[in-house]
């Protein structure tokens, strides 16, 4: 699968700190604190996500496609 280009408009002020985390040596590129930033939300909301696609399921599971 091809990489696919994203363009993200930050905030003035967490551009800021994110050109300050890469200039401390923090992250090489915005494209890899944006990654790993990514990669630390979804694994810590997983939980979170499973369970509601769980619940989404069980309402199917008894209401059908109605």
């Amino acid at each position: 699968m091809p990489d696919i280009p994203v363009v993200i408009d930050l905030p003035p002020r967490l551009r800021e700190e994110v050109q300050a985390y890469i200039k401390q040596g923090w992250a090489p590129d915005l494209n890899s604190l944006v990654i790993e930033a990514l990669r630390r939300y979804l694994e810590s909301h997983k939980t979170e996500l499973t369970e509601h696609f769980f619940w989404r399921d069980v309402e199917w599971g008894l209401k059908g496609n109605e």
